[in-house]
């Protein structure tokens, strides 16, 4: 690949009931509440003008920000084999950015290659003290992982920093991964994970979580593979969300090559929490006791 993603801009998610979908990101995640229309509710995280968007209009869809309109060019030619569409002039309004292309994943997610997306020029303030700090990563269920593994890395152009079984941790910058694909019985996304400052925020968000009676899906744990510490709790349309901290960045992943985690529970939290997710269980119900 000849140019470098600049960040993994967004996450879209379908959402039938905009208000519903809006007071958990705001309430209970701790984001804040962005620009919305009729069909579409944003939400912040940090400095771009929005991480979260849910969309009665628009389906799934991961977006990466590229540096140059030519690069756009580049990655059209590249993704051929995958039907890749120039975004229309109303789509790239309804998504804040100057140009884009579209391109369907094996798993059926949009990913959405986007120049120029809009920056805030407010700092960023969540209705509630989460820690955020950044969005930091989407996780992508697939039935199909080999076909999804070739998109995103002879497709798209990411690479992979570690494996756990078949469960692949890709990376398009220095952080361990921005995108994590999984082995499962659907396709489609399966959670998004949000940068919090410290172990002490993971900590308190488990609590608050619970408080608010969000069902605990894994967690509070640490992934071998990148060395984030997590929980993980069960949103709206079975959506899973995370908070994270102390997830491994610089240029020694690159260096040191991918690496094989064996396909086991404790690849996924060596701490060894319980886990109602069989995704991130390696295929084994029963190997935690």
């Amino acid at each position: 690949m000849s140019f470098a993603y600049r960040d993994l801009r967004y996450l879209r998610l379908p959402a039938d009931d905009l208000d519903a979908a809006s007071a958990f990101a705001a309430g209970v995640l701790g984001l804040q509440p962005g620009d919305r229309d009729e069909a579409n509710a944003r939400f912040r995280s940090d400095a771009r003008n929005y991480a979260l968007c849910y969309s009665k209009e628009d389906g799934a869809a991961v977006a990466l920000t590229v540096a140059r309109a030519e690069d756009l060019d580049e990655a059209e030619t590249r993704l051929a084999s995958w039907s890749p569409r120039r975004l229309t002039a109303e789509e790239c309004v309804s998504r804040q950015v100057k140009s884009g292309l579209a391109v369907p994943a094996p798993n059926g997610v949009v990913v959405e290659l986007v120049w120029r997306p809009l920056t805030s020029g407010w700092r960023y303030h969540g209705p509630r003290d989460a820690g955020i700090t950044g969005f930091h990563s989407v996780q992508l269920a697939c039935t199909d992982i080999a076909a999804d593994e070739a998109f995103w890395i002879k497709g798209i152009g990411a690479e992979v920093s570690d494996w756990a079984g078949d469960a692949a941790f890709l990376r398009i910058d220095d952080a361990h991964h921005r995108i994590a694909l999984y082995p499962s019985a659907r396709d489609g996304i399966l959670g998004a994970v949000w940068a919090v400052e410290s172990i002490n925020n993971v900590m308190q968000n488990w609590y608050f979580l619970q408080s608010a009676q969000v069902p605990i899906v894994h967690g509070p744990g640490r992934q071998p593979t990148s060395n984030a510490v997590f929980v993980t709790g069960r949103g709206p349309g079975g959506i899973f969300y995370s908070y994270a901290a102390e997830t491994e960045h610089g240029p020694q992943i690159a260096a040191r090559g991918p690496r094989q985690f064996a396909e086991h529970a404790r690849s996924h939290d060596a701490w060894g929490s319980a886990c109602n997710a069989p995704e991130f269980t390696g295929g084994k119900s029963d190997d935690r006791a």
